[in-house]
């Protein structure tokens, strides 16, 4: 039987895993954002819940490009299996002005950013005025389209802030670095943020097609993920299983009944020490 290539909302996946990243630094993440009383519908919006700028919880976790805005409002076109194109870039710009009005928001309060897994190409760029600002981030003077920054994601530095939005880069080698990048930062220390990883790393595939028959969404990447985490532990020796972790991450993993088990051995293995340190033949056991 023909296997049916799953329908996959690329951006969902995305969004959820921002969700699960920023959450914690108290940045709202929503996914299929309405900006008007009906559609279109922009694929995420990065809302800042407070201050007058990313602050540096926040920046550590936030792509170049928009993480160096004040903007509070950040309005995310996500390009996966597609191609950049003047049109989508013309959207972005609508959507932008559209949802300003709405809000009632004055220009410095949004930022619109088309954000690429694929490599636009020089031509195109050239084309539409885009420049290389910084590694990965494009930008234009051009009327019109001006206020849209570009983002490519093969671009992009591994850097820790960037590590998660690589994780969607179309070269295999940049999905790679994103993935190091993530280890090395530490930021995914949510388990259900670890486990979301876990998930996409295992599923995602830029071709767009995922090798699965049923429609591949952030809920089940995720229960993937955290299945994949179970495995781990249940398969894994105690010396992997405690790997990394701190005395009182252990202790805090432990009953009072362990505790006391615990504390019970230790004093056995002290009692051993201690004995087996005594000099019974009345020498100090120097040299001679």
């Amino acid at each position: 039987m023909a296997t049916t290539t799953a329908r996959v909302q690329y951006h969902r996946l995305l969004g959820t895993g921002m969700q699960l990243n920023l959450a914690a630094v108290k940045v709202t993440v929503a996914t299929e954002s309405s900006i008007l009383s009906e559609s279109p519908r922009v694929d995420i919006l990065l809302l800042r819940r407070e201050g007058a700028g990313w602050n540096e919880a926040q920046r550590a976790r936030l792509p170049d490009g928009i993480r160096e805005s004040t903007a509070a409002h950040i309005l995310v076109e996500f390009k996966y299996t597609e191609s950049v194109t003047e049109d989508g870039i013309l959207q972005a710009a609508a959507y932008d002005l559209f949802y300003r009005q709405v809000q009632k928001l004055p220009k410095e309060q949004t930022l619109p950013v088309v954000l690429s897994a694929k490599t636009p190409q020089q031509s195109r760029l050239a084309r539409w005025g885009y420049e290389e600002s910084q590694r990965g981030v494009f930008r234009t003077k051009l009327p019109f389209v001006g206020r849209v920054t570009l983002l490519a994601l093969n671009r992009l530095p591994p850097t820790g802030n960037n590590a998660f939005v690589k994780l969607f880069a179309s070269r295999e080698q940049e999905r790679e670095s994103g993935l190091a990048a993530l280890a090395r930062s530490g930021i995914a220390e949510s388990t259900d943020f670890h486990a979301y990883i876990l998930g996409l790393t295992q599923t995602l595939d830029v071709k767009g097609d995922t090798g699965m028959a049923e429609v591949l969404t952030p809920e089940k990447v995720l229960a993937y993920g955290k299945r994949m985490r179970e495995l781990v532990f249940e398969t894994g020796t105690p010396e992997e299983r405690l790997a990394g972790l701190s005395p009182d991450e252990i202790l805090a993993g432990l009953s009072l009944e362990e505790r006391r088990k615990l504390l019970q051995l230790l004093q056995k293995e002290i009692d051993a020490g201690a004995d087996g340190g005594t000099d019974r033949s009345g020498t100090d056991g120097g040299e001679n």
